[in-house]
């Protein structure tokens, strides 16, 4: 019979086992429950994360598809649809517009601002349809950057000769010709003449005019000689052009004369000489501030395409022995001479003279002119006088260049007759 101690004690037991297994399936609750949330978050993570996703793909999609509608649409190709001879590459510069790098006219090489400064050589021609453009027919020339450099095509109407407008190419320290007025005295070769024609605004002393920024008057005469005789003189000789222009209205003179009268005349080296010599004195006794260059003659290619530096013409003399004594009264009073054999003695070759002499024998092409003026300016800096030069040598860039090149109008027909006369000489 059970003491009712015992079944108190019976009663305790059942309950703190009871006990103990409620608080373990609390435990048990507590630990899904934590499980079951941290799923949840795992799973709200997972979606967050999907939903990213999917919105910058979406964003990416939208910001590709917007970038697509912003691009530029295609340009399509220009075609040509009838090409010109160009005679003589002449030089241009860019006074507006685009140049393109083909003649499809779809990619441009660079603009006004970028390419204002060169100097373009137009080496061919053409009417190019732009239809697919949106645009007609116009002319483009096709053309080449004065240092071989660059290439492409510009509307014709964008184009414009050195000689015009503003192009400015002053060199470093052109500043010592302020206001020095200069006159240019010679020949053919001073004239600008190419063997078949006068090349007007693009002979060297044009280039003189822009790299000195400075004004240039040009009295160069074809045919001209530096000795007149009874046979041989012009209006453009030496003398008379000395006798007949003031040079207190000048401030720096060049003389390049001598090659006429190495191939048409006997007169000797000791005429040269003492004719040189009384027109200098002539010159500086009227200017004694006057500034003298002499230019020394280019090598000739007379007969068979020979060079002639060392061969004896009807002087008596060669074109080297000629060169040397003009030097030697250049010399005598003090003034800087030009001598080609020094100064650029690539200029004219026995290689490259056929294309750097238009007439393949004494008369330089347009491309050949502008390198002389290239080599004169900088040789008249180079050799300007130390105690002439400006306190400030900075030289200043304007907005437009309104220097010239004068050139002094002479006896056209005399002019005309003389000109006819040295192409029938070049011709034999």
């Amino acid at each position: 019979m059970l003491h009712f101690s015992d079944i108190i004690l019976f009663v305790n037991r059942i309950l703190r086992e009871n006990l103990y297994t409620m608080r373990k399936s609390i435990v048990s609750i507590a630990s899904l429950a934590i499980t079951l949330m941290a799923v949840g978050t795992a799973t709200t993570s997972a979606k967050a994360k999907s939903t990213t996703k999917t919105t910058t793909s979406t964003s990416s999609k939208k910001s590709s598809t917007t970038d697509k509608s912003k691009a530029k649409p295609e340009v399509k190709p220009a075609q040509i649809v009838q090409t010109y001879d160009i005679d003589q590459p002449l030089p241009y510069h860019l006074k507006a517009g685009y140049v393109y790098t083909s003649s499809t006219l779809q990619k441009q090489l660079g603009n006004v601002k970028t390419l204002g400064t060169t100097t373009w050589y137009v080496t061919g021609a053409a009417k190019i349809d732009r239809s697919s453009q949106g645009s007609g027919y116009s002319k483009f020339y096709q053309v080449k950057s004065g240092n071989g450099s660059q290439t492409g095509w510009v509307w014709n109407g964008n184009l414009q000769p050195i000689s015009e407008g503003t192009f400015n190419i002053a060199m470093k320290n052109s500043d010592y010709f302020n206001k020095q007025n200069i006159i240019t005295m010679g020949d053919s070769i001073t004239r600008g003449y190419d063997g078949y024609e006068t090349l007007d605004g693009l002979g060297y002393p044009n280039w003189l005019a822009r790299y000195l920024n400075t004004n240039v008057t040009n009295v160069g005469y074809n045919g001209a000689f530096l000795v007149s005789t009874e046979d041989n003189q012009t209006t453009g000789d030496l003398t008379t052009t000395v006798d007949s222009t003031n040079f207190k209205n000048y401030g720096v003179a060049t003389i390049a004369y001598g090659t006429n009268d190495y191939g048409h005349t006997d007169s000797t080296l000791d005429a040269i000489q003492d004719t040189l010599a009384q027109n200098i004195q002539k010159m500086q006794s009227e200017n004694k501030n006057l500034i003298i260059y002499g230019i020394l003659p280019l090598t000739r290619y007379d007969k068979y395409g020979a060079n002639s530096d060392e061969v004896i013409a009807q002087g008596g003399y060669s074109i080297n022995q000629l060169r040397d004594a003009e030097a030697e009264v250049y010399k005598r009073y003090n003034i800087p001479y030009l001598d080609w054999r020094s100064v650029d003695p690539n200029l004219i070759t026995d290689s490259n003279h056929e294309s750097r002499l238009w007439d393949e024998r004494l008369h330089p092409s347009a491309k050949t002119y502008q390198l002389m003026g290239r080599d004169i300016s900088k040789f008249m800096i180079d050799n300007f006088p130390k105690d002439r030069i400006p306190k400030k040598t900075t030289t200043k860039k304007t907005s437009s260049t309104s220097k010239k090149t004068t050139t002094k109008k002479t006896s056209t027909k005399s002019n005309a007759t003389k000109t006819t006369n040295t192409a029938k000489s070049a011709k034999k």
